[in-house]
Formats: C-alpha cells, structure tokens, sequence
C-alpha cells in the first residue's frame, strides 16, 4: 500500500546528480522525504508571495505646502431631497462667509423628480418643473349630501371666498364648502406672497368666467360620463385661516387644488396662466378618476439633483436652495430631509469620467474621496436646517493626476421663523497637497531578498527535520522492544 509514496520517496532521494553531495545529505528515508515536500511547498508559496510584491509595489505619501492642479475645481454630485418639488429647488454655491454667489462655469446638471420610496420618475430636466403622473381611484357621486349641505349652510356662505375672517361670513367648515360643489377649486395664498400678488388678477379673471356673474351663465365641464359639472373657484386666505392650511398641508403659496365633492382632490403645478388654467380643469373633471388622492402626503414628491459645477478653488458653500421657484414656501412647513448618493471634487479637466482619476491609489485613500456616498440625513422637525462640514484636501496620484479627499461633519442648525431651511455643504480647502508615490523594489534587491528568504526556510526545514528525528529516536529508545523487528517500520532518516 505504501508502493506509490515510497517511488516518489525514491525519486527524491536517487538522482545521479546528487551523489558528489555528502551521505548526510542523501541518505533515503521516508520522513525526510515528506519533510522534502512540504518545503518544496512552503518554498513556493513564499516565493509567489515575493514576486507578487515586487510586482504590486507599496505606496508612499509626501504632504507638501503647496496648490497642486488648476486653479478651479468640479463639484460632483447626485443627492435625493425628500419633501421638496423639482420646481422649488435650485443648487446654488456661495462664498465661505455671508450670501455673496460665486461664479460657477461648466454647470452640468439636472433635477429629476422622486416618489416617496425615493425612486425618479418623469423626465430629467435642467432644472425647473417636471411632468409626473399620478395614480387614483373613482369616485361616487354625492348629490343628496351637496343639496343637504347647501340647504343647512346657504348658498351664499357655500359660495364665498375665504379672503378675510372678517367679511361677514362663518367660514365655519372647509368640508362642507367641498361636500357643497361638485367641483371646488381652491387657490391658496397668503398676502404678503409676491407669486400670489401678481397671481391674483389673472385668478380674478378667470373666476369670474367659470364662477359665472350677473347675466353671465357659469361654465360648465363635462365628466367622464358626459354629465355637465360645475366648478365653484374659491380663493383661501391661509394667513387669516392658518389652521385650515396646515390641516390640508400647505406648504407653499400660491398653491392650486381642485377638490371632488368627497373630498379628494389634484393639483394644478403648470404655469398658471387663463387659458392653461382652463383646459386643465376641462382635461381633469372629464377623466375625473385620474390623479387624485384622498390625502395631501399622496401628491408630495421630491427631487434628485444629479451633475457636477465647476467652482474657483476657494472655500464655500454648496446649497440645495429651497424656494427658487414659482411658489413662496411656508419656511414652518419646509422638510430638508435629504440622502447623498455621491459627492465628491475632483479636477475640472476629469468632467463626467472623474472616477477614473481614482484607479490606482491605494485603499486607504480611496475610501476618502466620496465618504457621504448612501448616507441618508432624515429631519424629524420642520423648520431644521443640515449643514455638512467638508475638510477638503487635493492628493496627486502618481501618475500626475489631482483628486479630492475629505473628511466631514455634520450639525443640525435652528432657524430663525422667517428664514427657509437649506441643505448646505460648507467645503474647506486646506493650503497643502499630499503626494501618493509608489514605492517600487528594485530588481537586485527583489533577487537578494528571494534567495534569502528560500535560504532562510531550507535551513528552517532543516533543523526541524533533525528536531524532530532526533526526539522521535529519543522517544523509541525509551520504549521496551516489542520482539517483531523491523517488520513495517518506518526507517529513520533526515530532510534532504
């Protein structure tokens, strides 16, 4: 059974070459040539290890007090904020101190919108308003509760506008003006809204054609049943009817809801002008079971910023502004909850493929460059502001080329009531460079080290082969003779 292991043994033990060598060193024994084996093994593995350090190289880092690269940087970034709509966000970069803008070229970027589990939908856009489209469900009619509501309240107070607390009506129930019309459009605003100011004589105008007025028949729209529907424009003052507004969600003015009898409703985002206006209303009672929610949370949407600027490097800010757009927002009701799915600075010249500028340098570094990547920053209050504090310091790889590592911090800042909460990242640029290097061995000290390190081991394996036979001998001695010879014995010899 022992025929095959005993050839190889042989084979290791009997070449013609070897035998100017001294006995001592080829003398035939199985467990020297088992010990043979396993350096032959152990030879090989550290052999391998040496020559995939020789090629792999180290890496060397030199700091030096100096500006490396060009005299501008790129910002890269692709950040989700929750609560607030593509038409109300601006990414803007200010100075380090104060709200002074700084020039900004090569701007490449575009807002897309995001549904509540942060997935993007509709058309990417550089960056104003995009389209979405939203899902709903059909609705009964409720014409003997409208006749009732009507009838208890009066048609007067159900046909009022709520401009004022103090223009001689109740304005005791929102519902029953909704459960009153079969259609309610309901524009709400605050007067001290500069959209809402210049809004208000186009709102005026049309009202006054769909609301109808002496001698003049209100329009009619036709439902998704051919049935003719009016629709009751009503204007709500959300400074005197604060608590109406926050019950209904409200955060930006002015803002446009067409309401059903039952209370769901759809909002009008488009530019508000009559005859966009008109149609809107005219398309969206006749499919009437298309994009309406029973809550306001259904309609509330996000927004993803994804591209890169070019900046001047120097310290500052970049900011996800809120309240850029068409709408004056409610700073109380204003979540800058926001996830950073990357962000990083890298050299102007990288453009889009910065991320290739990044093979090659080590681990160590590599894991600074875009640290915030799948971070999320979640606000449990309104009105909070996340500042990122980013210390910023330019590497230089050693091929030449200049990226961007940083280590931040991050604060929730209290604002004033008036102030409108930002998603701020306050960028640092430290006034030195560190310089990665790789550290190559040389071909001479690579062989030097080899024959070293495989000397080193044969001579290992040796003593532990004369260690180990040695004490094995020892052990055998001690032992009383058993009387069978050397019969299936194991002869005693040393690693050769």
């Amino acid at each position: 059974s022992n025929l095959p292991l005993n050839r190889i043994l042989a084979m290791l033990t009997s070449s013609q070459a070897a035998r100017w060598l001294p006995r001592d060193f080829v003398e035939a024994s199985q467990t020297g040539g088992l010990y043979t084996l396993v350096a032959y093994f152990f030879m090989l593995a550290i052999f391998l290890c040496e020559v995939s350090s020789f090629f792999a190289g180290d890496f060397q880092t030199v700091m030096a007090l100096d500006k490396s690269g060009s005299d501008s940087m790129q910002i890269n970034f692709d950040v989700d904020v929750h609560d607030i709509e593509c038409r109300n966000l601006q990414v803007l970069v200010f100075a380090e101190n104060g709200k002074e803008r700084i020039s900004t070229w090569g701007e490449d970027f575009w807002l897309r919108s995001i549904d509540q589990s942060g997935k993007t939908f509709g058309v990417a856009i550089k960056p104003k308003e995009s389209a979405a489209v939203e899902a709903g469900r059909d609705t009964s009619q409720h014409e003997k509760e409208m006749s009732e509501i009507r009838k208890q309240d009066g048609e007067q107070e159900i046909d009022a506008d709520w401009s004022s607390s103090h223009d001689g009506f109740r304005h005791s129930s929102f519902e029953h003006v909704i459960q009153g019309h079969d259609f309610t459009f309901i524009n709400f605003f605050a007067g001290w809204c500069s959209h809402c100011q210049k809004f208000a004589p186009t709102w005026d105008e049309i009202a006054a054609k769909v609301n109808g007025r002496e001698g003049v028949e209100p329009m009619k729209f036709t439902d998704r049943d051919d049935m003719q529907r009016n629709v009751r424009m009503i204007k709500l003052n959300c400074v005197d009817f604060k608590e109406t507004c926050m019950a209904k969600g409200i955060d930006a003015y002015p803002s446009l809801r067409l309401y059903k009898a039952d209370g769901s409703f759809s909002v009008f985002d488009g530019h508000r002008q009559e005859m966009e206006i008109v149609r809107w209303l005219e398309r969206t009672v006749k499919m009437k079971s298309y994009g309406w929610g029973d809550n306001h949370e259904v309609f509330e949407r996000g927004c993803n910023a994804k591209g890169r600027i070019q900046v001047p490097r120097v310290p500052g800010h970049l900011e996800l502004t809120v309240g850029g757009g068409d709408q004056n927002l409610e700073s109380r009701m204003t979540n800058v909850s926001h996830s950073v799915r990357h962000l990083s600075f890298s050299d102007p010249d990288d453009g889009r493929y910065h991320r290739k500028s990044w093979s090659g340098l080590p681990s160590e570094i590599s894991k600074h460059l875009s640290p915030l990547d799948g971070r999320k920053f979640m606000l449990s209050k309104f009105h909070e502001s996340y500042i990122h504090d980013l210390k910023v310091v330019s590497t230089v790889s050693s091929s030449g080329q200049t990226t961007y590592q940083f280590l931040f911090q991050g604060r929730v800042s209290k604002l004033k009531e008036e102030e409108i909460p930002q998603a701020q990242f306050h960028y640092d640029i430290e006034p030195f460079s560190i310089h990665v290097r790789r550290d190559e061995k040389r071909w001479y000290n690579f062989i030097t080290s080899l024959l070293a390190i495989l000397g080193g081991s044969f001579v290992v394996m040796k003593l532990i082969s004369r260690f180990s036979l040695f004490t094995f001998a020892s052990f055998k001695h001690l032992l009383p003779a058993t009387g069978h010879g050397r019969a299936g014995g194991m002869s005693i010899g040393h690693f050769d």
